[in-house]
């Protein structure tokens, strides 16, 4: 008895810490949504006495905004080369050297240093080398010198980069006051930030998804270049204007403008526009301005020690944002101004001219100002834009340019009725667990469900000591693992049933089972841990990494509470009962019924030949086809519409016609009229600024929603925006985690099992892939990150069934020799039927309360997991057994042919 006693003091000891460390999730998930959204409240409802960490809600569960930022590196390198121009032209001015210019070439990648007259190129590198050790000398064409970075220098610049654009967005969120961001620099260098209870995504990445690259540059006023052009006949929506007395073009497409005139602008300078906003503000309509300027700025936005909003005079009360330069920068304005005075300067920010006032005296004192104008816009709303400015201007400038890869937003009210939805699904699927395997296993069953209550519990527990968050998908995959947990419970309770009916001992028997049964749940779950690792390793989205945590830490738990947990249970139980009946107690009946032998193997061939043609018509169908491709994978715009009555979806179409979207895909949801998927490609005729947010296209579209169908009352619940590119990038990710998968759980089955199982594991695997593609060729279900996730698991689930029907194959090869390989096959298959009709039915079973209550992907994953399920286990039963033997039979006929080819050459030998 002290064995058990000390088993049962460990669970013991392990179920109340682990019940100590889930009571503050309990406590979380009992208070209302704005304690939920509010650290400070929450922690005031939690005892001091409890852990302070706890599972919490991810953002499709409790709404906010999720931004994906892409830093373009190369940019910094530019930067830091124009930078290092500015300190080469003062310090060759200080030093007399003779340098004429230095300017960062139009390439961005090398600066030039032109020297002057009666000037030894070779004296002044030697000099400039031990100034500027970073820099090497790439060319030279006679007083011209080229200079750059290494590329070991480059890649440092590249990491600094990414480095200082995380720390800047970390500054800004923070200084924003946003409760529990998640802000995380991913494996491809682009940074996820997570703003949970953020309503406003437009406003988020206004904030974050500036650079902030703040620039002072003299206008060239002597500049003559366009000069060839004047009176001339210009491109469409081109004019010519006067310009402080300067020749120069302005016009609403920016583009248009730069492939005109930039041709003309020499080395030295740089082409920038003004932008003046048209119209009311409600549509992104512009007219850019162009400016010439010199290409070196004397002073930067690293200059910038403070930035505030300020307000204009009486004569002019429009704010300004006013800036403090350090002691540096303001010796450098300074001395600028000082040297060019009646000059212009232009105050560039983020490559476009807010300002040219001209320089009327030498300005020092270190203060700076940028006007921010007031077309269109409220005096709050300039307040409001200033204060952001400022704000941003503070916490500093990213290096590079920052580019908006993708843009989620969860409505308010979206959020927590997805999470009560989830929750509902969660306690609906445990419970008819927990019902089949009473009903089912009546006394062991009880064991099992202990068990299982004990496997949520203890993953809880881990989750809230990871501070781990429940996305919609770990949702689907706490109850997964849930339902794969009764698998090791089901393999338990039929092998101790097949035990004591070869008439082992009932104590024997059960003693028996948990060592037969312990290789067979490792490598079972050895394999969806595979394909949970790579659907880890491989895919970068936050709910997508959620779903295989959870699996992860699900499975590593299940295995812990079936094979130690379940195992106590046992034995204090049969502690308890007398021998004569444990038997009785166990389930099984004094006169068992002698078993049903089917021979599966008649019709496998049948069976193969039938989910090979299936499979094959799936891939035609989506050759020709296609797939119905979500937002992750095609890009684009992609939201949910919620409206108070039915609505026809031409009125919608009229919607979007009249906001110029294209690719317009209309979705209704939940068979409701009131309710639409929207999904759409960027606006046609964007300028190129416009297109790599596409935040325009999406306010253009949400106030004609608003304007034209306000009898409707339209209520936008979720956005999602993916760039094309990266939607592309995520297909080639989603195709080659399921590749990584499949390979790697084959190379364990070929090192676990013989030549004979790996293949047909393979070539199972394979159809059950794509029968379960089916569900979204033939049904024109949305194909998304979250159906990725689906079928990982599914390979995973796949190969867990198969293992268990070849570990009972193998083990009746080892027990029985002399039978042919049929028989034993055929033994097995009936051995395992009933295993493999209860775990399918239970994890199916675990699935019900998300086809009940759930919605949208969610839906589609249980959906499409169920199918996969089903087919996962009918192919292990006949596809999979039938490779067996078809492989068996080619190795038995490569080993006669070797044998014939050998005595061949031994008879040609010998004559």
């Amino acid at each position: 008895m002290k064995p058990i006693r000390w088993r049962a003091t460990v669970v013991t000891f392990l179920a109340l810490l682990a019940a100590y460390a889930v009571a503050p999730t309990v406590i979380y998930f009992m208070q209302p949504v704005e304690v939920r959204n509010d650290d400070e409240a929450f922690l005031e409802q939690v005892p001091s006495w409890l852990p302070q960490s706890h599972v919490k809600l991810g953002l499709d569960l409790q709404g906010g905004v999720q931004l994906v930022l892409g830093v373009q590196t190369d940019d910094a390198i530019k930067s830091r080369l124009e930078r290092a121009g500015v300190e080469v032209a003062r310090w060759a001015k200080d030093e007399d050297l003779g340098v004429k210019t230095a300017y960062v070439s139009k390439s961005g990648d090398s600066l030039v240093v032109q020297l002057k007259e009666n000037t030894d190129p070779g004296s002044f590198n030697e000099t400039f080398r031990k100034q500027f050790p970073r820099l090497v000398k790439k060319s030279r064409n006679e007083l011209v010198l080229n200079y750059g970075y290494s590329d070991k220098e480059r890649q440092q610049i590249r990491k600094s980069a990414l480095e200082r654009a995380e720390q800047v967005v970390r500054t800004r969120v923070d200084r924003w006051g946003v409760s529990e961001p998640m802000i995380n620099r991913r494996a491809d260098g682009n940074i996820l930030v997570q703003l949970p209870g953020f309503s406003d995504s437009d406003r988020a990445k206004e904030l974050l998804g500036r650079t902030a690259k703040l620039k002072f540059n003299i206008v060239d006023d002597e500049f003559t270049g366009f000069d060839s052009l004047q009176g001339k006949t210009h491109p469409d929506g081109i004019e010519e204007i006067n310009n402080g007395g300067q020749l120069a073009f302005r016009g609403e497409d920016r583009e248009a403008l730069v492939n005109y005139l930039e041709g003309l602008v020499p080395e030295g300078r740089s082409l920038f526009f003004q932008r003046d906003q048209l119209g009311d503000g409600s549509v992104a309509r512009y007219r850019w301005t162009s400016f010439v300027v010199r290409a070196a700025s004397e002073v930067t936005g690293d200059d910038i020690q403070d930035a505030s909003v300020a307000q204009g005079s009486q004569l002019d009360p429009t704010p300004f944002v006013s800036l403090t330069l350090n002691a540096l920068g303001g010796r450098r304005f300074a001395d600028v101004t000082g040297a060019n005075v009646g000059k212009r300067l232009a105050i560039v920010l983020d490559g476009i001219i807010e300002s040219a006032p001209q320089i009327s005296e030498r300005i020092g004192g270190g203060q700076a100002r940028i006007g921010l104008g007031g077309a269109g816009r409220s005096f709050a709303q300039i307040m409001e834009d200033g204060q952001e400015l400022a704000l941003i201007l503070k916490s500093g400038a990213i290096p590079a340019k920052i580019e908006v890869l993708e843009q989620r937003q969860v409505g308010a009210s979206l959020g927590p009725e997805l999470a009560n939805r989830g929750i509902k699904g969660v306690l609906i699927g445990l419970l008819l667990v927990l019902l089949f395997m009473l009903v089912y296993y009546m006394r062991p069953g009880f064991i099992a469900c202990l068990a299982l209550v004990l496997n949520a519990l203890f993953l809880l527990a881990v989750m809230a000591g990871l501070g781990a968050a429940l996305t919609l998908p770990g949702i689907a995959g706490f109850i997964l693992t849930l339902g794969m947990a009764v698998d090791a419970n089901v393999l338990i309770n039929e092998r101790i049933r097949q035990e004591l009916k070869e008439g082992r001992h009932p104590r024997k028997a059960v003693d028996i089972a948990f060592k037969k049964v312990f290789w067979t749940i490792f490598d079972a779950n050895i394999t969806t841990l595979i394909a949970a690792v790579v659907l880890l390793e491989t895919n970068s989205s936050g709910p997508i990494r959620g779903f295989a945590v959870t699996i992860i830490l699900g499975l590593l738990v299940s295995m812990f509470t079936s094979l130690y947990c379940t195992r106590l249970f046992f034995d204090v139980a049969l502690s308890r009962v007398a021998d004569n009946k444990v038997k009785l107690w166990l389930g099984v009946k004094e006169r068992v019924r002698k078993a049903l032998t089917v021979n599966y193997l008649s019709v496998s061939g049948f069976a193969t030949a039938g989910a090979i043609a299936l499979a094959v018509a799936v891939i035609l169908t989506a050759a020709t086809r296609g797939l119905n491709f979500g937002v992750d994978f095609a890009g684009g715009t992609e939201l949910t519409v919620e409206f108070s009555k039915d609505i026809d979806p031409s009125e919608l179409r009229e919607v979007a016609q009249e906001t110029k979207i294209s690719g317009l895909s209309l979705q209704a949801l939940e068979g409701k009229r009131s309710l639409y998927l929207v999904r759409y490609d960027e606006g046609k005729e964007e300028v190129e600024e416009e297109k790599a947010s596409a935040s325009d296209t999406f306010l253009a579209f949400k106030q004609n929603l608003v304007d034209k169908l306000a009898s409707y009352s339209p209520d936008i619940l979720q956005v999602g925006f993916v760039g094309p590119q990266v939607g592309k990038e995520l297909r080639t990710q989603g195709a080659l985690s399921v590749l990584f998968a499949i390979l790697a759980i084959l190379i364990y089955i070929a090192l676990r099992f013989d030549m004979r199982f790996a293949p047909g594991a393979m070539i199972k695997m394979l159809l059950d892939v794509f029968i379960m593609l089916g569900f979204y060729v033939f049904f024109w279900t949305s194909f998304d990150l979250v159906a990725v996730a689906a079928f990982l698991t599914v390979v995973g689930y796949s190969v867990n069934d198969t293992i268990v029907i070849y570990d009972r194959i193998r083990e009746n090869i080892g027990l029985n020799p002399r039978r042919s390989l049929k028989e034993n096959i055929n033994l097995a298959l009936n051995e395992t039927l009933t295993r493999s009709i209860n775990t399918s039915m239970t994890t199916i079973l675990s699935l019900g309360g998300i086809l009940v209550f759930g919605t949208g992907q969610i839906w589609n994953f249980a959906m499409a997991m169920a199918i996969g399920v089903g087919v996962a286990a009918l192919s292990s039963i006949f596809v999979a057994s039938n490779f067996v033997i078809w492989m068996d039979r080619w190795l038995k006929a490569r080993r006669e042919r070797l044998s014939a080819n050998a005595a061949r050459q031994k008879a040609t030998a010998r004559s």
